[in-house]
């Protein structure tokens, strides 16, 4: 699963597709889980009102005041500008900061903070046959298809089955095609293909079209971009190795702190 992933680096937006919130949202538990069971930590409510008083006396009474609101009468808006409050110091280390958001909402500290799923507009995207779009359906575009290859596989998929003849009036509710209209396409265009395609109007090669316009066009400069890597390997391996070791720190430091947590800090 994803959940370790997620958690080692104490993500708190998850970019993802439709079908992986589920990942996310286990993530959450476990993040619950175990901030309930290991983050009242010796000494927790002395060490959070310390660095309370990091953040300068009006900050410090202002986040008292939201935490009182909360904890006495369940006031969510108190308990969101404390949490921006806080998201906004500058002069609190990071284990602090989680010490402060567990004590805001009644809790200990939070060690693992819980992750959102970061979803676009188009949280799903549909594959050439209107399933999923995943290479083990063998259903994809690549990013960095050729355009010739993208052209031959937008022209032959399937369509809407009852039109068998170009005069056959369609549904576009029943056919692939019209999934990657509602990605690509603007409601004028989408428009066009409902009209004309109820209306059998426009054929099928003339509803993909723009379809195979608006990805190219996308593709473009994703293409060009990538030549300048391909051209390079060097610099490719040094961003690589560079991301390795800034994950490895962080991950290094995570796990530090849940042994901690733990008492497991036997090193």
């Amino acid at each position: 699963m994803q959940a370790a992933d997620i958690l080692i680096y104490k993500a708190g937006q998850v970019p993802v597709g439709e079908d992986q919130v589920a990942h996310v949202e286990l993530a959450r538990e476990v993040a619950r889980r175990f901030n309930y069971l290991y983050g009242r930590e010796p000494g927790f409510e002395d060490k959070a009102e310390a660095a309370a008083k990091k953040m300068g006396k009006k900050n410090n009474k202002l986040y008292h005041d939201l935490r009182r609101q909360y904890q006495e009468q369940g006031t969510i808006a108190a308990l969101e500008k404390a949490r921006a409050l806080l998201e906004a110091q500058q002069n609190v280390t990071i284990g602090d900061r989680e010490r402060l958001f567990g004590y805001l909402e009644g809790g200990g500290r939070v060690i693992f903070p819980e992750p959102n799923a970061l979803l676009t507009p188009a949280s799903k995207m549909p594959g050439l046959d209107g399933q999923k779009m995943s290479k083990s359906y063998g259903n994809t575009i690549s990013l960095r298809e050729n355009p010739a290859a993208v052209e031959e596989k937008i022209k032959t998929m399937p369509t809407d089955p009852a039109r068998v003849r170009r005069k056959d009036p369609g549904n576009p509710d029943k056919c692939p095609v019209w999934g990657l209209h509602e990605v690509y396409s603007d409601e004028q265009q989408k428009k066009w293909v409902q009209e004309g395609c109820r209306s059998a109007s426009i054929g099928c090669l003339d509803c993909k079209q723009p379809v195979i316009d608006a990805i190219l066009k996308e593709q473009a400069p994703i293409r060009e971009r990538a030549k300048e890597y391909q051209q390079d390997l060097d610099t490719v391996k040094g961003i690589i190795n560079a991301g390795c070791d800034a994950a490895r720190d962080v991950a290094r430091e995570t796990l530090d702190e849940v042994r901690e947590a733990m008492g497991m800090n036997y090193r």
